[in-house]
């Protein structure tokens, strides 16, 4: 090959890499920022049962609102007012089966340098795009496999008992084979930064079917920005393969959609299809990953993004108009 069909080679390459670069990218080591990993299921659990009241009032000190919602909403043992609270907490912590997912989960997560790593950085590019919000105290807790993620003002936490592998044997009883996939170490970090922005951002989820598909897509658009060395299929809890059905099936998803007239669909129940977990997506084949109208709202407001440059991340999630934002995507799968 000659010298100069290897400089256009070379060149037409970098255009190439260019174009594709991410324009909200930034320098993280520049930002500073500290977020620490708390370990809220270690104080729980190591806690002086002897002296039970006064370990009480050391949680509620350090957690404040957080240990409240966690003990009356998550493990349900009551308000800690409560007369008959201390013997409860002390059930719960000396519980052989809570005691054996703790003790895994004390191994799955020996060193969580990476996941603290990553979360850092993701609320490092919050903070640079979205220097009112507030960056929360991350924490984590077991939560006898109930809710994954617990929000309140001041802290957010991961059951980690949620994630404990795959293959974990106390799982096949409690969970559906679907949902054993993202049941992994692997996804707390994005189940963290997730979770932060959903409760910063609430979607609209009681309006139309445009309107869910395009707000749970605005969260997932954030949320690559944020993570940028996560891929699609990870944003979405998908396989490779789950990822490449939809890449190749877009265009009928979309035609089906507009077809059986969803798009601006007000019921519940036929929202909740293409929006929530499960095995497929109704209305379209049996191979569909679950949570398709998602991907699909992910890929609208890509479009609309790379079609408007002149959009800003906050512009973007201010945007509630989302007729405008379908309009102005030009998309086109």
């Amino acid at each position: 090959m000659k010298i100069k069909e290897l400089f256009i080679l070379f060149f037409s390459i970098l255009t190439l890499v260019s174009c594709n670069k991410n324009r909200f990218e930034i320098q993280t080591d520049d930002i500073n920022l500290d977020v620490k990993i708390e370990h809220f299921e270690r104080d729980l659990m190591n806690v002086d049962t002897a002296n039970i009241e006064q370990s009480i009032a050391d949680l509620r000190s350090v957690y404040g609102d957080f240990f409240t919602r966690y003990v009356t909403n998550v493990i349900m043992i009551g308000s800690p007012d409560s007369s008959n609270f201390s013997p409860r907490l002390k059930a719960f912590v000396s519980d052989s089966m809570v005691v054996e997912v703790y003790k895994e989960s004390q191994l799955v997560f020996a060193d969580i340098s990476d996941i603290q790593k990553e979360i850092n950085d993701a609320f490092k590019y919050i903070k640079y795009y979205f220097p009112d919000k507030k960056i929360p105290r991350v924490a984590m807790h077991i939560s006898g496999f109930n809710q994954s993620i617990v929000a309140t003002d001041e802290v957010l936490s991961i059951s980690i008992d949620n994630y404990l592998g795959a293959d974990y044997i106390l799982y096949k009883d409690i969970v559906y084979d679907y949902q054993l996939y993202n049941m992994t170490r692997s996804k707390v970090a994005l189940d963290i930064i997730l979770g932060y922005l959903m409760s910063e951002f609430p979607f609209d989820n009681n309006g139309r079917l445009l309107n869910g598909i395009l707000s749970r897509g605005k969260i997932l658009y954030l949320q690559s920005v944020f993570m940028p060395e996560r891929n699609e299929a990870d944003l979405m809890g998908y396989s490779q393969d789950q990822l490449e059905w939809c890449v190749q099936n877009e265009k009928n998803m979309w035609t089906t959609v507009m077809e059986n007239k969803h798009l601006y669909e007000t019921s519940q129940i036929i929202c909740a299809k293409y929006l929530n977990p499960a095995p497929f997506t109704a209305y379209f084949p049996d191979d569909s990953p679950g949570q398709a109208g998602i991907w699909l709202g992910l890929q609208i407001v890509k479009s609309y993004m790379d079609n408007n440059t002149d959009v800003t991340l906050p512009q973007l999630v201010a945007e509630n108009d989302y007729q405008k934002i379908l309009e102005e995507s030009n998309y086109k799968p």
